[in-house]
């Protein structure tokens, strides 16, 4: 797991996301949509910001009153593009991410979700090297040959003698997971399950490996 962790933190560094400006006033005003009082919104640290990845979010918190006329407390939200998430209301599976890839949560949620988001995107192209290995009785450099294609297709600017290093990594991986005979009948018998906890421990690893949290 170690070689393939490297391997993966070492895909997951060419994986890039970029995001879209949004207006304050915007955001202000999808938020009092959304409130049961929207007369008692108040808003405070209301701003525009750039997170680590280029995006363009409105950040801030509010605050407005509930159903018995009692204000709930100050809550961060993030806003970009007609999307608003305001922190412990979440409706989506994807919100938290959305709020904390946002940068509105602060430097240490963002680093932290997207180190989780790169590792999901990593441990994925590397399971399907495996089981291009193990299922479908391709040669370790075959099933490298397409990884770097699935990583060329989310970057197109990966640099060559990069792909070549992680060629390499990714076939030394694999040929170290054939060695694990008892993870090879896994895969085999048990798929879907022995798919599961590969990705549960890949993620966990890999996205504490990029955060370095």
């Amino acid at each position: 797991m170690k070689k393939i962790v490297a391997a993966i933190a070492m895909l997951c560094s060419m994986v890039s996301t970029s995001s879209f400006a949004s207006e304050v006033s915007a955001a202000q005003s999808a938020i009092k949509n959304q409130m049961k009082d929207p007369d008692s919104t108040n808003f405070k640290s209301v701003r525009e910001i750039t997170n680590s990845q280029g995006g363009r979010f409105v950040c801030g918190e509010v605050n407005s009153k509930n159903s018995y006329g009692g204000y709930v407390g100050f809550k961060t939200f993030a806003y970009q593009g007609g999307r608003t998430v305001i922190d412990g209301s979440f409706s989506n599976p994807d919100d938290y991410e959305f709020l904390a890839l946002s940068g509105c949560a602060g430097p240490d949620a963002e680093k932290v979700a997207l180190a989780n988001k790169q590792a999901k995107i990593g441990c994925q192209i590397s399971w399907e090297q495996i089981t291009d290995v193990v299922l479908f009785n391709k040669s370790a450099e075959a099933s490298a040959d397409n990884a770097i294609a699935k990583i060329k297709l989310k970057n197109p600017n990966l640099d060559p003698s990069v792909a070549v290093n992680m060629k390499s990594q990714f076939i030394t991986s694999v040929n170290a997971m054939k060695a694990d005979s008892s993870f090879v009948e896994s895969v085999k018998n048990n798929t879907n399950a022995t798919r599961a906890i590969f990705m549960k421990e890949c993620i966990n690893n890999t996205s504490k490996a990029i955060s370095g949290m």
